[in-house]
């Protein structure tokens, strides 16, 4: 299992609207079938007022192909790309009892 995260350094003062925008887009996702995502803003000190987030766990991480994008993301990212400075994306391994024990550390 992998959590996967989308960070997105927005325009000034637009971590609200990228992050209505991404619970759009999420949901989009979700009806096709993904897990569902939570999505988040850094709000108040310290950090960053102007991040917002969406990350979700998938079994496996596979090539989102273009073809099975929905038509309304590819819609609402163009929005997002709009007003956000720069995103990221990062993969991170859950570790479970049983991947600790299959490695001999349980």
């Amino acid at each position: 299992m992998y959590l996967i995260r989308r960070t997105f350094k927005t325009k000034p003062g637009k971590a609200w609207d990228t992050a209505a925008l991404l619970t759009t887009i999420c949901e989009a996702y979700e009806k096709n079938g993904r897990n569902k995502a939570t999505v988040f803003i850094s709000q108040g000190l310290p950090g960053d007022p102007d991040v917002a987030y969406a990350q979700w766990t998938q079994d496996a991480i596979e090539p989102n192909w273009f073809s099975n994008v929905p038509e309304s993301v590819k819609t609402n990212a163009a929005k997002v790309r709009d007003i956000t400075e720069s995103n990221t994306i990062e993969f991170f391994e859950i570790i479970t009892p049983e991947k600790l024990t299959e490695r001999g550390l349980r």
